[in-house]
């Protein structure tokens, strides 16, 4: 369990003229972790004697936003509904107050407001992403249409074998200091998506762009950017060849399916005339070619003459190629917290690049899908390093003795893990990803 933090002290006045009084009150949030390692929180409500905190006392915990008051509460709050109003009221500033020493993405984020009640809107805190918080209306709106997507794919082929994790990842850090203070380091973020297939648009006969990837997500981990990172782009050409004999049966072929099979001949005739016109007094060239080809002996022209057709060899764009990224990393933990974060980490990885049987065992759907992203300190888009399209990955190694020794701790967990992973996109770099929006901008892009 991590440690407990706890809000500053608010006075609160109880009860009117006379038996006026003040009670000092302040928010206890404890971070835990349920059985399938998704971060959870407790809240507890501390009354104390005075406004520096003497004779501290949990008074109640809160769920859901509502506080259930112990037998610690003296009659004066359980006995007035306005003093518990006062109270729920104060517990919601109480916890925004301390949500940026708790909260360090979109998980946990959610997890926290349901804990505290459905108030606190803000922004992501420290170095995740400075994105506005969806409302509680909003996420119920995005889960709907989530749902109806992945009812849609489960009709394709089947719903998943029982065992199968599709949410419910977690978030976890690497090392835990890695995002404390004003002053912390680059990171690099992945996050996981639940993989999403693309409809195909008979319209345009191309295929839709998938939904976005932060409605998708179930799950991150942030590690440290390590050492040798960089990004190879390459584009397909290859050497093409088209003799004046093929020209005339392309144009041929072209104006049969275009004009029809008489226009077809008549372009046959005309190309038989314009082919012997240029041959000229190389007549016996254009008859070597012809027979060759009815012979089926392509090389007659060589054999008969020595010469071979002008080719027209020009070097000619085959198309874009998809690009691979591999990292390395060296994790080891110094404390028992980062050890179990650590084993988390790398089953996270394991289980969410495996494929997933279907029920029936006739199908196996595709595994789920990363989105990276380099980020600098203020957990902003790191612009001078290169962003990422939705990646898939394909292989995953971890060696359990990096240091070349059997070492472990006490409790069994290995002293250092090396994990080596390979991503690939799932779609190429275009132009157009890069945008024309006046000059070019001082940053990679992709």
């Amino acid at each position: 369990m991590a440690d407990p933090v706890t809000s500053g002290i608010n006075a609160i006045s109880v009860g009117e003229g006379k038996d006026k009084k003040t009670i000092y009150t302040a928010l206890k949030t404890t971070p835990t972790t349920d059985k399938d390692g998704n971060k959870t929180y407790k809240v507890e409500i501390i009354q104390y004697d005075d406004a520096k905190g003497g004779g501290s006392r949990v008074i109640g915990e809160k769920k859901n936003g509502k506080i259930n008051y112990n037998n610690k509460a003296n009659e004066d709050i359980t006995g007035n509904p306005d003093t518990q109003k006062s109270i729920n009221n104060a517990s919601k500033n109480q916890a925004k107050s301390i949500e940026k020493d708790l909260v360090t993405n979109n998980a946990e984020s959610k997890a926290y407001h349901e804990a505290n009640g459905n108030g606190n809107q803000g922004t992501e805190a420290e170095n995740s992403q400075d994105n506005p918080r969806p409302t509680p209306e909003q996420s119920a709106a995005v889960n709907s249409l989530t749902g109806t997507a992945t009812d849609a794919l489960n009709a394709g082929a089947g719903k998943a074998a029982a065992g199968t994790r599709e949410s419910g990842f977690g978030s976890y850090v690497f090392p835990k200091s890695l995002r404390q203070g004003t002053d912390g380091q680059d990171f690099l973020k992945f996050d996981m998506l639940k993989y999403e297939p693309r409809d195909f648009d008979d319209k345009s006969f191309s295929f839709k762009k998938r939904s976005d990837t932060n409605k998708r997500t179930i799950g991150t981990v942030i590690l440290p950017i390590p050492g040798g990172i960089q990004d190879g782009q390459n584009v397909g050409y290859g050497d093409s060849r088209m003799t004046p004999l093929d020209m005339a049966k392309a144009n041929i072929a072209l104006s049969t399916v275009a004009d029809g099979f008489g226009a077809g001949v008549d372009a046959a005739g005309d190309a038989v005339t314009n082919l012997s016109n240029a041959m000229g007094d190389n007549k016996k060239a254009l008859a070597a070619v012809i027979a060759g080809m009815a012979a089926g002996a392509g090389d007659m022209l060589t054999r008969t003459t020595g010469a071979v057709a002008n080719p027209n060899m020009e070097l000619l764009f085959n198309g874009p190629s998809l690009r691979t990224f591999s990292f390395q990393f060296l994790l080891a933990p110094r404390d028992q917290k980062e050890a179990k974060e650590l084993i988390q980490i790398i089953r996270f990885f394991k289980q969410g690049m495996s494929p997933i049987r279907t029920k029936s065992r006739l199908f196996l759907k595709s595994p789920h899908t990363f989105q990276l992203s380099y980020r600098n300190s203020k957990g902003n888009d790191h612009k001078y390093l290169n962003k990422f399209k939705e990646c898939a990955l394909s292989s995953l190694g971890v060696n359990y003795t990096p240091n070349g020794n059997y070492s472990t701790y006490q409790d069994g967990v290995m002293t250092a893990y090396q994990m080596t992973m390979t991503y690939r996109e799932l779609n190429p770099i275009y132009n157009d990803d890069y945008g024309n929006s006046g000059s070019l901008p001082a940053e990679i892009g992709f």
